[in-house]
């Protein structure tokens, strides 16, 4: 344990190996200080909250000791009379070291693989670990415990030393962590091909102890059982075509004390319960998905397909989306040497697969999306998308008038024009389609709503005087059960950069909108809405300064059944942070270093010297 602890703890300080750890310990300054310091004031009104404190403060600051690149950070916070301090703490250690030797790479300590999608997959281990990948063959090995039992107050019977131990290696768990069991696992995979066609077996054997936890928690938390088998492969034809399918059986028992012991085979038990312990609610799942990839000169595609059944479990893998399977299909046309190009997405699901939830529901989304240029002078993107949502029967009959069914449209125009002389003008169109339709007309409480909006926006960047000018100009047009309104907007904005310099920058920005609301429904008011904003930053070497100003105004107006208030709001903010860096003991060169073991030498010899005078 010594020694690996010894050889563990230099690989877990970077990710460069223990060689570049240590030349970066080498070339990193003895003792070094650097942190930023800074301030910031605000003042605030809004109508719907007069109540609140119109007046915040903040001061920071952060300070970070460095040691031969070891980092010490700490930091201060004050805001509105709460304080908050963070200084550096002793952290949780999970040590690893990977070493390699020709086509073996092993894992000693915390670490994490790969074999299957639906077996294990990324989840960190603590133990020990083995891969081989050779030229047409592979193999990969691991034993250890994918989960540690909680070290919980008042249970705790470990020695001083054992506790920091346990720390180092990175065995303790949170007190603030849900009790839980040690879970142990071994699993395995081999596999036989190169990367682009190749046929991969693995499995994952994980179990809780259930002597690991209290006797006060087992009656709340159940301790499991798990064993995984995936199937895994890739097949391909030339560079046109491929075919990836991967598939996972799990059986899963969840609650050991509630274990099967056949009567007449209960010494053979011991045999066969290291690979899987049965019970009366173990359950048999399957899970898999597989694709077909086509790829060519100006055409690639994909038709997937993937289904879990309910309950499946991997105590080797993250949680699953369960109980659903979906199919999907992707397109993509490259035509025109690359000046256009056309998208086609395509995803089906539905869920319910084992008809015993109440309801089933079905959702189909697709989109188009088109893209066009001519140089940089001219770019035209066309977006279409769909979302189609279902409810059938499951256990239980859907009442017509309640059942869902609706879909929702959306279709997009874009043009822009990019025009490069003395300076760059910009030149946007944009026409937006929003259509969200109830098909179930015995559901009276679905809305169709419809939503149109064009707008127009034009840009120039005058370089020579360091100004940026945007303005554009909105109408939408909307109808619903509740509301039918037209509205205008105008938007308007600047940014003048008032100095630019190596390490001097000054600069000023303004933006402005405007939106008159017309309502149309009997009885209802016209309303106008404005925001503006004005702001400045400023930075010169280590010193950053910046202000803010704003004013919006929204009357009250109704929109798609939904109210919002009238809304006077006003901010008032400035901050300020300071920058600083210094190399307290500075890394001396090779130059200097000889120099020092010259003058070092000649104080050797005067002092020798005056000690021989008589």
């Amino acid at each position: 344990m010594l020694l690996l602890l010894s050889v563990t703890i230099l690989d877990v300080f970077g990710q460069g190996g223990i060689k570049g750890r240590i030349q970066s310990i080498k070339n990193a300054d003895p003792f070094a200080i650097s942190g930023t310091v800074g301030t910031a004031v605000g003042l605030s009104y809004n109508s719907n909250y007069p109540s609140c404190t119109p007046f915040s403060g903040s001061v920071y600051a952060s300070l970070n000791l460095s040691f031969y690149s070891f980092q010490l950070p700490f930091s201060f916070y004050f805001a509105n009379n709460t304080t908050s301090f963070d200084y550096p703490q002793l952290p949780t250690w999970h040590l690893g070291f990977m070493p390699t030797w020709r086509n073996w790479k092993f894992h000693i300590g915390s670490s994490s693989m790969h074999f299957s999608n639906y077996t294990y997959s990324g989840l960190t281990f603590l133990g020990l670990g083995a891969e081989y990948q050779g030229k047409l063959f592979r193999m990969g090995a691991f034993g250890g415990l994918l989960q540690q039992a909680t070290r919980m107050k008042g249970y705790d019977d470990r020695s001083a030393i054992q506790q920091l131990a346990d720390s180092l290696l990175g065995l303790n768990v949170p007190q603030s962590t849900l009790p839980q069991y040690r879970r142990e696992a071994v699993g395995a995979k081999i596999g036989v091909g190169n990367s682009r066609n190749f046929i991969d077996i693995s499995f994952l054997k994980a179990k809780d102890r259930i002597k690991t936890l209290p006797e006060e928690w087992r009656d709340t938390i159940p301790p499991q059982d798990n064993f995984t088998l995936g199937l895994s492969g890739r097949f391909a034809i030339g560079r046109w075509f491929a075919f990836t399918a991967n598939v996972g059986a799990s059986l899963h028992n969840p609650d050991l004390r509630d274990s099967i012991h056949i009567e007449g085979y209960q010494k053979y038990e011991r045999y066969f319960n290291w690979l899987f312990t049965p019970g009366n609610s173990f359950r048999v799942r399957f899970a898999g998905d597989a694709a077909m990839n086509f790829m060519f000169k100006h055409f690639n595609g994909s038709l997937t397909y993937r289904f879990i059944q309910p309950d499946y479990v991997s105590l080797g893998a993250q949680n699953f989306n369960q109980n659903a399977h979906s199919l999907g299909a992707v397109m993509n046309f490259n035509m025109f040497k690359g000046r256009s190009n056309l998208g086609l997405v395509g995803y089906l699901q539905r869920d319910n697969m084992n008809h015993k939830q109440m309801f089933t529901d079905q959702v189909a989304t697709y989109s188009l999306n088109w893209h066009n240029s001519i140089g940089n002078l001219f770019n035209m993107g066309i977006l279409y998308s769909g979302i189609k949502q279902d409810q059938y029967d499951g256990s239980s009959v859907v009442v017509d008038s309640l059942r869902i069914n609706s879909i929702v449209h959306t279709i997009s125009l874009s043009p822009t024009f990019t025009i490069e002389r003395a300076n760059i003008h910009s030149i946007g169109l944009t026409a937006n389609l929003v259509q969200n339709k109830n098909l179930n007309k015995l559901n009276h409480n679905g809305m169709d709503v419809q939503t149109l909006t064009i707008g127009a926006s034009y840009g120039i960047d005058l370089s020579d005087i360091r100004l940026s000018i945007h303005t554009g100009y909105d109408f939408s047009m909307s109808s619903s059960r509740f509301a039918h309104y037209n509205s205008h907007g105008l938007n308007f904005g600047l940014n003048y950069r008032i100095m630019q310099r190596e390490k001097l920058n000054w600069t000023i920005s303004y933006n402005g909108f405007a939106a008159y609301n017309i309502q149309k429904d009997e009885g209802a008011k016209n309303d106008f809405s404005l925001s503006n904003s004005l702001g400045s930053s400023f930075s010169y070497k280590k010193h950053a300064a910046s202000l803010y100003l704003s004013l919006s105004n929204f009357s009250d107006m109704e929109r798609i059944g939904q109210r919002v208030h009238t809304n006077l709001d006003t901010r008032f903010t400035f901050s300020y942070s300071y920058t600083f860096a210094a190399r307290v003991i500075k890394k001396k060169t090779k130059e200097q270093r000889a120099a020092d073991r010259v003058e070092r030498a000649a104080k050797k010899l005067d002092k020798q010297q005056h000690i021989d005078k008589p």
